[in-house]
């Protein structure tokens, strides 16, 4: 056994027979190596809202942005037609995302609803601000329509149906 002491404290610690573990000191990568070794976004929250009695519909998602860990909201707004199906939409339009809080990231969004090929652009510089990138990233949504996993309630122009999108993280490749 022994005895340590700090100030007029003394303190005991048994060592026999036990082993005592340091925690090691992690160190978070910076900004800048991030924005080279993984400009990646994880999409959360992820869900499709259709009003079709209401003639449209959006899916919205969280991104955060793994480099500047800015967190951003993306809709992309769609019509429909009374029997629910989509109509005049262009999957190559481009749909800003608004981030919570200052930064200088800047993220887009463009979906195609037939396949939910989702495709991400993001341009931002780190704290010292002498470097902008540029990343693009796609992938599928997976949205859930299993019996169950679908909100149906009514409105005031017909019943709305929300789905849940599963999270997913999306690699990033430098422009």
């Amino acid at each position: 056994m022994r005895y340590l002491q700090a100030g007029h404290v003394a303190l005991c610690v048994s060592l026999m027979g036990q082993t005592a573990l340091a925690s090691p000191i992690v160190q978070q990568a910076s900004c800048a190596e991030l924005s080279t070794a993984t400009p990646n976004w994880q999409l959360s929250n992820a869900a499709s809202s259709d009003w079709p009695g209401g003639g449209g519909g959006r899916v919205e998602l969280f991104s955060r942005h793994i480099p500047t860990g800015v967190m951003a909201a993306c809709d992309v707004e769609y019509r429909m037609s009374a029997d629910g199906q989509i109509i005049d939409y262009d999957p190559t339009s481009t749909h800003e995302c608004m981030n919570f809080g200052a930064s200088s990231l800047n993220t887009t969004v463009q979906l195609d609803m037939e396949t939910l090929l989702l495709t991400l652009r993001s341009t931002w510089s780190c704290d010292d601000a002498a470097v902008t990138y540029t990343a693009t990233g796609s992938t599928n949504l997976k949205r859930d329509t299993s019996p169950g996993a679908c909100l149906v309630e009514p409105s005031q122009v017909g019943d709305s149906t929300t789905c849940p999108i599963s999270d997913v993280e999306v690699e990033g490749k430098l422009a």
